[in-house]
């Protein structure tokens, strides 16, 4: 505010007394008139003259008084003290009026101080001295009411504007305040909206201290108008109002500050974990050079123990990241869990290479005992293949001569038995072959074994091919066997059937008995038993 002084003015000095010489009036030896010869004669006219200008200008400097004294007041509402503050103004202007009357009052008090006795003299002083009191309260009165009013006015004036700016800031603070926090996507954009608020926040205190003059000011215009509209209702608006957006100011500052510190926290424990990360990696890549295995398999334990504890700092981190997701925009919190993700697979990772670089120094220190102990169970394996197919082998062995039908259903089946004995076995072979695989694995030598494996694959193909090929001539022999007297049978079956259609024609005894005895000759003659053959049926 620009806060108007108290201007006091008083009534001007008597100028009348230098312009008119009432000095030299008053010491008769320095009176102006010519050759100093006092005057003692007044005329009639001098004196109304006087007392006409004299009663003018008190009359008038007593109903401005009056005026005064009604206006003088600076209670009430603005309108009532813009009404009073006019008529003082006009009053104000009306001064040279008043001047007016006083300079011919004076001009007339001239008149007589040259031309009057003593007695007269005296008289017109004293009247004069009067009228010169009233017109110096007068004047001073115009004044100070005047300005006391006026500044009244002003200071309203003033604080108005003033209660309007601060209504214009509350509702722009308002609608700053009023909408609910964006999300935001990282650290940097939610330190950039702290930043933002805290300006907010600064301007709020920054208000406070106008705040304070705003409601002085009202104060101070209420105890001389007691206006309600400057009121102590009106003041603690104001506060309470200004009050619940500090509140609501310092809120949003607090609640991001944590939200940023949150966010802060959990960048700090993450990067701090990649640190500790990258720093493990360079540590395992040394454990490489150690050359005692041993010494290297306990660097390794304890490194695994190492990595393996911080899992709890993983899900610190993680418990963390949650709490930041919740307070960050879906685009960044979907980038905050990538985040997460990708730090645990890079933990894992490291674990994973600590596990495989021990498993790959226990292989190393125990390969040669391991490699022994496959190799023996391999070589117990082929002898007992070995001694599996030997016996498979001897029950293959034929004896020459003739079979008849049922010796060979006999070495079909047990032919057959040993086929699907050996077809079992086939798995055993392939096991073989891939315990040897893992036998390469070693830095020992496994060529012998590989001669081994190889050996006895031939040997159990060879006696599989053997039991296909017998199988499969016996096969071939028992189908041969079967299949001979069946088409006999059938033949005799077509040609008695012939013998019996011709027959039908001769009617001669001696004909059909020989037709007769020529099919049972033939009959006689044959292999083919159905009995016989559905017995062999059966047992294929």
């Amino acid at each position: 505010f620009h806060f108007l002084p108290c201007a006091t003015r008083s009534c001007e000095e008597t100028r009348q007394d230098v312009i008119f010489g009432l000095g030299d009036v008053r010491n008769p030896a320095h009176s102006p008139c010519p050759g100093n010869a006092p005057s003692f004669a007044m005329t009639q006219q001098e004196q109304n003259e006087f007392g006409e200008s004299l009663e003018s200008a008190q009359a008038w400097m007593q109903a401005v008084q009056e005026r005064l004294k009604v206006n003088d007041n600076t209670q009430g509402p603005r309108t009532a003290l813009e009404a009073r503050l006019r008529e003082t103004e006009s009053i104000y202007e009306s001064e040279p009026e008043g001047r007016m009357k006083m300079d011919v009052v004076l001009v007339a008090a001239e008149a007589l101080l040259q031309s009057g006795d003593e007695g007269t003299k005296q008289e017109t002083l004293t009247k004069l001295k009067r009228v010169k009191d009233l017109w110096e309260e007068t004047s001073t009165y115009i004044v100070h009411c005047h300005s006391r009013i006026e500044w009244v006015w002003l200071h309203w004036s003033e604080y108005l504007k003033a209660y309007e700016e601060f209504e214009i800031w509350l509702r722009k603070m308002r609608l700053a305040l009023e909408p609910d926090l964006e999300l935001q996507l990282g650290v940097k954009e939610k330190l950039w909206q702290l930043d933002h608020h805290r300006v907010l926040l600064s301007d709020v205190h920054n208000q406070n201290v106008f705040l304070g003059r705003l409601v002085d000011e009202a104060a101070s215009l209420y105890s001389r108008t007691e206006d309600p509209s400057v009121g102590e209702q009106v003041q603690e608006n104001l506060k309470t109002t200004y009050q619940e957006i500090s509140v609501k100011a310092q809120e949003r500052v607090t609640l991001l500050q944590k939200v940023a510190e949150e966010h802060q926290l959990y960048q700090s424990h993450r990067n701090e974990f990649y640190a500790w990360l990258y720093s493990k990696a360079e540590e395992l890549n040394c454990c490489h050079e150690i050359e005692d295995t041993e010494d290297k398999l306990k660097t390794l334990q304890e490194f695994y123990e190492s990595v393996n504890s911080e899992e709890k700092t993983l899900q610190h981190i993680d418990g963390l990241a949650e709490t930041v997701k919740a307070s960050t925009s879906p685009l960044g919190a979907e980038k905050i869990a990538e985040d997460v993700e990708q730090l645990r697979r890079t933990w894992e990772s490291l674990r994973q290479r600590c596990t495989q670089d021990q498993g790959t120094v226990w292989d190393r220190l125990n390969s040669k005992t391991e490699f022994t102990a496959r190799a023996g169970q391999l070589r117990s394996d082929i002898t007992k293949l070995r001694k599996l197919l030997q016996k498979l082998n001897g029950e293959l062995e034929i004896k020459d001569g003739e079979r008849n039908e049922e010796q060979m259903l006999a070495m079909w089946k047990k032919y057959t038995s040993t086929r699907m004995t050996l077809a079992t076995e086939e798995s055993c072979v392939e096991r073989l072959k891939a315990q040897l695989k893992e036998l390469f694995k070693f830095s020992q030598d496994a060529k012998p074994l590989s001669e081994e494996v190889v050996a006895v694959e031939k040997e159990y193909k060879s006696v599989k091919g053997r039991a296909f090929r017998l199988s499969t001539e016996t096969e071939a022999g028992l189908r041969q066997v079967l299949q001979d007297p069946l088409r006999e049978f059938n033949h005799w079956k077509l040609m008695a059937s012939k013998i019996l259609d011709s027959s039908s024609e001769d009617t001669e005894f001696c004909v059909l008995s020989l037709q007769l005895q020529s099919i049972e000759v033939k009959k006689s003659h044959m292999h083919y038993s159905p009995e016989r053959h559905n017995m062999l049926c059966n047992s294929v």
